[in-house]
């Protein structure tokens, strides 16, 4: 395997099931497999049976530690969903210094930015393995933006603040 390796995450779509069953065997024909690996996560035992020949996968976590080393281990994270209002996986790949290749469907374009991730038409899976292809020769798109870009517009404690100083401005005005 080259240097650089991207493992493919999927994790809401597969684990709610709305990605198209050939989605996956799609990308894996479009990826040189000697320079990438697909890793879909969230999955049951029957879809880890049934993955194509060159795509590896795990069930699901809810063991925070466990999502951290997949994260980790892995160099692009890819939501191709189809209808997700603001996908918390998104923000959680963020997070880990990941960059994030989604559709242009819901919430999930709202995560990232030009330099924290590509979005992509939704259903367009050659524009998402462009995309792919395209960082490692894309400068723009570091792990440290992506790890920035989520402790300051996602962090948990700091967007409670905004909504209860939200609330106390609300409640503080004059009924109409």
């Amino acid at each position: 395997m080259a240097a650089w390796s991207v493992e493919v995450n999927w994790v809401t779509a597969i684990s709610r099931g709305r990605v198209p069953s050939g989605a996956s065997a799609q990308h894996r024909s479009l990826l040189p497999a000697d320079r990438y690996d697909i890793l879909l996560v969230g999955l049951d035992k029957r879809q880890i049976r049934n993955l194509p020949h060159g795509i590896s996968g795990i069930g699901r976590t809810a063991n925070q530690e466990e999502l951290a080393r997949i994260y980790a281990s892995c160099d692009v994270f890819i939501n191709p969903t189809y209808a997700d209002t603001f996908p918390t996986t998104n923000l959680e790949a963020l997070a880990s210094g990941l960059p994030v290749i989604t559709y242009d469907t819901g919430g999930s374009p709202e995560a990232v930015d030009m330099s924290t991730g590509i979005v992509v038409p939704q259903g367009d899976i050659q524009a998402m393995a462009e995309a792919i292809l395209s960082l490692p020769t894309d400068n723009s798109i570091t792990r440290q933006a992506c790890r920035e870009r989520a402790v300051t517009r996602y962090d948990r404690d700091k967007r409670f603040m905004d909504y209860a100083d939200l609330f106390e401005s609300l409640l503080s005005k004059p009924p109409k």
